[in-house]
């Protein structure tokens, strides 16, 4: 009987591991990011209900919690478990590489999408809704906000830096959100686009520390 070499069952393991995370990561950025976007849009159909937000912003916080918890450093301590403790250090660098990665990539592929269905859509009453670059910098902001909460709460220690660098980004965009204006629709809106990215943000953030500090207490942060 042929006898396997060293460390085999421990490489099939990882190469497995390896090839999940790929997949769960793109699959995870996919579908966070096409919710984001296709929620966006459907907030400009609806003139900016707030009704309609708030179910946006408890689904696209609800997809936030999962994908967190998928990037989380524990899923990896357990994977380490099952094949070889010594080799702790180097798979978690190697999930948090797998995970970003293909989850960005992912993301890009969401918003593509959302926005490729709404210019073939076929109906003329939406062409107002078709301005690209400032929508997709709306969408921009959003995306890259949500993420950058999911990956801070996803560490070890909260990244603070991370943190800092959404309410950056957002008090940018508040500052230059003429420039991003697109409710040119033929109807009122109650709220403007930029005033929903900015609350899905911090609603997601916000969420996420609940989150973190009721399933793992004060010294997880």
């Amino acid at each position: 009987m042929q006898t396997l070499p060293p460390h085999t069952d421990i490489d099939l393991r990882a190469h497995g591991f390896a090839r999940r995370s790929v997949a769960l990561a793109f699959g995870s950025g996919l579908g966070l990011a096409l919710l984001i976007s296709a929620g966006l849009i459907a907030e400009r159909l609806r003139a900016g209900s707030f009704d309609s937000a708030l179910l946006i912003n408890a689904l696209v916080l609800c997809a936030s919690v999962v994908v967190m918890t998928m990037n989380s450093r524990p899923i990896a301590l357990r994977f380490v478990s099952l094949t070889d403790s010594g080799r702790a250090d180097g798979v978690l660098r190697m999930r948090r590489v797998l995970l970003l990665v293909p989850q960005a990539v992912g993301a890009l592929a969401g918003v593509a999408l959302a926005h490729a269905a709404l210019r073939h859509s076929g109906t003329s009453a939406l062409t107002w809704m078709c301005e690209c670059p400032p929508q997709l910098v709306n969408d921009a902001v959003a995306v890259l906000g949500v993420f950058a909460a999911v990956w801070a709460f996803a560490a070890r220690r909260v990244d603070v830096w991370l943190l800092v660098s959404i309410f950056a980004l957002l008090l940018w965009y508040g500052v230059t959100q003429s420039r991003w204006h697109v409710d040119h629709a033929p109807f009122a809106f109650e709220k403007t686009i930029q005033e929903l990215v900015v609350a899905q943000v911090l609603a997601v953030a916000t969420g996420l520390l609940a989150f973190r500090r009721f399933s793992f207490g004060w010294n997880s942060l």
